[in-house]
């Protein structure tokens, strides 16, 4: 089977590219339709909501008229929505371009947003921050602890909640590692042992419950 990825941002689009190979060794990524052979994957990026839209409508298009075995693949940040809100969002605009179209199709929602996932690798929290803002930001959520996917944010930190999340993981990765994560360069996030990690915390605390549908989506068939 192929894939046809459909992401939000540009940091998912780096992100994914190396993380669907470690779900499934097998798929090679490719960068236009015409490379496409057998178990490849192509990534889109939609440029953030609501751009993903026409984005989305344009791979509907694309894959009504292609010979190949392809899923299309949606993942999207739910943000200030409940999951299931932005996944009847998303699967109600694919209904609606596919009238009498047959089209296998996924919705992958980044419940809040992709920093809410990285958040979940408990290694990068140190034990003893330095960081003023880290402090107090572990003293009003700690993410270790807690699940990041019900991270609540600082109301005087005049973020939304994908902002606050982003902060979070950034100055995390600073204190621990000196790694910077920003949207143009999130290479930390992109190891292997990363990926690992966040694995290992779903699969030991049930935290972090809509990563599970990457795994499935993208795993072995």
């Amino acid at each position: 089977m192929n894939f046809y990825v459909v992401v939000e941002g540009s940091v998912e689009k780096k992100v994914y590219g190396k993380w669907i190979p470690l779900m499934n060794p097998s798929l090679k990524q490719i960068n236009s339709l015409g490379e496409t052979t057998q178990d490849n994957f192509i990534i889109f990026d939609g440029g953030g909501y609501p751009y993903i839209l026409e984005l989305i409508e344009n791979g509907i298009s694309d894959l009504a008229h292609t010979n190949n075995d392809y899923r299309l693949v949606v993942i999207i940040d739910s943000e200030d929505m409940s999951r299931q809100e932005k996944f009847s969002e998303i699967d109600a605009f694919i209904q609606g371009k596919t009238s009498g179209v047959h089209l296998d199709y996924r919705i992958i929602v980044q419940h809040f947003c992709f920093e809410t996932w990285a958040l979940g690798n408990r290694k990068i929290v140190t034990s003893n921050p330095s960081n003023p803002e880290l402090v107090e930001y572990l003293k009003h959520y700690h993410v270790r602890k807690n699940d990041p996917e019900l991270l609540t944010v600082i109301p005087k930190s005049n973020l939304n909640r994908a902002q606050f999340a982003e902060s979070y993981l950034r100055k995390l990765l600073q204190q621990k590692f000196h790694q910077t994560y920003t949207k143009r360069n999130p290479e930390a996030v992109t190891h292997p042992t990363y990926f690992a990690e966040l694995k290992n915390r779903l699969l030991d605390t049930g935290h972090i419950g809509s990563f599970k549908d990457l795994l499935e989506t993208f795993a072995p068939i």
